[in-house]
């Protein structure tokens, strides 16, 4: 008998902030898709709820925090701070996550972005004998921002602050079975910060994220194009994710011959992006679906300056069937796998140039290592992984 699954992350869909919510309801499907009995459990800012989604019981419990995680850019730091602070001994949240665990009663419990999410939620679980695995997404456990990066750049080490707003964590984390980390450098800076190393090695494992396209199916053909060479960017706007680089590298580039489609959208004022990219031919076209984007672009550029744990949208490149020039940083870099089409982040000078011999060479074909990407995060493949993960767990 398959065992009874119970997954933990801050937001559930429809509620879609990030990534890792979707990576999570992507991965509970499939399993509920192969007859596994499977819930979600997340946070809301209104009254709990238990809901049918998909075939996922999915229990939406009231956060219990001092504020929203959405809310967050409107109060102060000091606010942000000590809400940060007080998030750590959650005991609501921990009494909400037990009631849950009591109705569905799983056989494992398994956590993943715990963005104001209390690990005491953790002890909910040891409490009842339940085992936990848990999945690196982001740096949530290291890190009060999450993304090891500041205004001025990656961050070298753990701050003082960080280490303090995150203390609780790092002695929770002994209450973790078995750890799996959606790319390789998220799992060696957590080890390397001491956390995880009781987990015997064999239960420490990378797994990606399943990626899907919506309209790209087995038999999808990419739209032939004509015109100019087109580049394209896919996310947030924001600086961490390097599209002063994008933007800089196209002021570098010939005057005719190409253009650069951005979609997303900025935090903040996008009036700094609009100046940047004055003069040339840019277009920001706002939110899009993926798929929207990558029918009208011959290379997608990723140019993140942080170490993003994997780069979905490099992965829904690779799906579409659309090459990627991205920064050799984190999980873009592991996705790649290919020196030809990774430049160092943050320098626009290499990647003017890539982007330049991209011109020159002319409209590129899929991108090498297609399969390999594509087999490896398959909605199948990412839950027969984690299948193994269970049954390590439970034997």
């Amino acid at each position: 008998m398959k065992p009874r699954i119970l997954h933990l992350s801050s937001l559930y869909p429809p509620h879609i902030v990030g990534g890792a919510e979707r990576s999570v309801s992507m991965l509970a499907e499939a399993q509920a898709a192969e007859g596994w009995n499977v819930a979600a459990a997340c946070l809301t800012p209104s009254e709990a709820v238990e809901e049918e989604r998909h075939g996922v019981t999915v229990f939406r419990m009231p956060h219990g925090n001092d504020f929203w995680l959405e809310d967050w850019a409107a109060h102060s730091q000091r606010q942000r701070e000590w809400a940060k602070f007080k998030q750590q001994a959650n005991f609501a949240i921990e009494r909400r996550f037990g009631e849950v665990l009591d109705r569905f009663r799983p056989n494992v419990v398994h956590t993943h972005s715990m963005v104001d999410i209390s690990t005491r939620v953790w002890h909910a679980a040891r409490a009842r004998g339940i085992p936990i695995v848990h999945t690196l997404r982001d740096f949530d456990l290291l890190c009060a921002a999450s993304s090891m990066y500041r205004e001025t750049g990656p961050c070298v080490g753990r701050h003082l602050k960080c280490r303090v707003l995150t203390f609780a964590k790092q002695l929770d984390q002994r209450l973790v079975a078995s750890v799996t980390a959606v790319g390789e450098e998220v799992l060696s800076r957590h080890l390397r910060y001491g956390f995880f190393g009781h987990v015997p090695a064999d239960r420490r494992r990378v797994i990606w994220n399943t990626a899907a396209v919506e309209g790209v199916e087995a038999d999808y053909t990419k739209p032939v194009l004509t015109g100019p060479i087109t580049f394209g960017y896919l996310g947030r706007i924001s600086p961490e994710k390097g599209v002063d680089t994008l933007l800089k590298a196209a002021r570098l580039l010939p005057p005719n011959g190409w253009r650069l489609l951005i979609a997303g959208a900025a935090l903040g004022d996008p009036a700094p992006y609009h100046a940047l990219a004055e003069g040339l031919p840019v277009e920001f076209i706002g939110f899009q679906r993926p798929k929207v984007l990558f029918d009208q672009i011959d290379c997608l550029v990723a140019p993140s300056l942080w170490a993003e744990p994997l780069g979905r949208t490099v992965l829904e490149a690779y799906q579409a069937q659309v090459p990627v020039i991205g920064a050799r940083s984190g999980g873009i870099a592991e996705i790649i796998a290919d020196d030809a089409w990774l430049v160092p982040p943050g320098d626009e000078a290499a990647l003017a140039a890539r982007m330049r011999a991209l011109l020159e060479i002319g409209r590129p074909g899929p991108p090498k290592g297609r399969a390999r990407v594509v087999a490896r995060t398959t909605p199948e493949a990412v839950a027969r992984a984690f299948a193994q993960v269970y049954a390590q767990l439970l034997q």
